[in-house]
């Protein structure tokens, strides 16, 4: 498995599936300039790209795929430099927030302001989902002539105490946008995260939970069965089971997390042909129990039967889709 390519097809195919899901949380929060956020499981960076395009100071963290996160880099820090410690070091017009004030902190953060992310997306123009340059250019000017405010990026692959700014204790924002309720024990270790996140957070601060949403509304979720099916063998712990609707209120009750709020967005799957639509699928990692216990050929096989129906006749593929979000407040 090559896990660079997976990478790469999350990021170019599947992410930006779920951009109505960000943005709707986005616009409910009023995610600004005054905003600070701390994203978990962050993976590629796309959910914080957009929020740094609204002014917001963005610390994204993800120990679990460092394949991913480097794309993250990539869209966020496109300047940083890579020093010989392994450390993230800021380029040209960046500086670090990091312990030792070379913009990394025990070689594993990231950190850029005013310079940067120059990919974030025009406030005044539609977000580039693909994470592509402004088409502005770097000008830091919209199409109003405004000079925009960057916002500052932190990217850490560890713990969200390992970010440099954790001391201050200040986020006012946490998101963990990984959908949890599709796969059985999926939110195991996140009431650990959370737990490591939210001392960090201001009281009253927002804490965001997504999942998906009911498999009768959901078409990506008979596809998802084909995981089930082919991993059945193993009688594995991470097989499709249906969304429960109190899923995500059990993980916030569980962090001494108050509700405040939840929510449902459309985010529809939409591929360019069958081929892509694997890829993207795959990439999630939600079909790996199946090609543990058979091959990657049978489950490419079976993944692409099981999306023929979704397949429209000039050949794009098409999965309506509802996911759920909550709004939990730190007490």
């Amino acid at each position: 498995m090559d896990l660079c390519a997976r990478a790469r097809d999350w990021s170019e195919i599947q992410e930006r599936m779920l951009v109505p899901l960000y943005e709707a949380v986005y616009e409910r929060l009023e995610v600004g300039p005054a905003t600070r956020l701390l994203g978990l499981r962050c993976g590629a960076g796309l959910a914080l790209l957009l929020a740094a395009g609204k002014g917001a100071e963005v610390t994204g963290v993800d120990a679990a795929s460092p394949e991913r996160l480097a794309l993250a880099r990539e869209r966020l820090l496109p300047d940083a430099r890579r020093g010989a410690n392994g450390g993230i070091f800021g380029g040209t017009g960046t500086h670090g927030g990091g312990r030792d004030g070379r913009g990394v902190r025990g070689g594993r953060a990231a950190r850029a302001e005013e310079g940067g992310p120059s990919g974030a997306p025009d406030p005044d123009g539609a977000p580039d989902p693909s994470g592509a340059p402004n088409p502005h250019g770097d000008s830091g000017r919209s199409r109003s002539g405004r000079t925009r405010a960057r916002a500052a990026v932190e990217l850490v692959a560890g713990s969200p105490g390992d970010a440099s700014g954790a001391e201050a204790a200040a986020y006012t924002l946490v998101t963990v946008f990984e959908p949890i309720g599709c796969l059985a024990g999926d939110s195991e270790g996140l009431g650990e995260l959370l737990a490591d996140a939210l001392p960090l957070a201001t009281r009253g601060a927002a804490v965001v939970l997504a999942g998906w949403g009911p498999p009768e509304r959901c078409a990506t979720s008979s596809v998802l069965r084909v995981a089930t099916k082919l991993a059945d063998p193993l009688r594995s712990a991470r097989s499709w089971r249906p969304a429960r609707r109190d899923d995500l209120e059990e993980v916030a009750q569980r962090a001494g997390l108050k509700p405040d709020g939840s929510g449902r967005v459309a985010c529809p799957f939409g591929y360019a042909d069958i081929d892509s639509a694997v890829r993207g699928l795959l990439s999630t990692g939600l079909f790996d129990a199946a090609i543990a216990a058979t091959d990657a050929k049978q489950v490419d096989k079976e993944l692409t039967e099981a999306l023929h129906p979704y397949r429209r006749p000039d050949g794009p593929v098409w999965m309506p889709n509802v996911f759920r979000y909550l709004v939990a407040r730190v007490p």
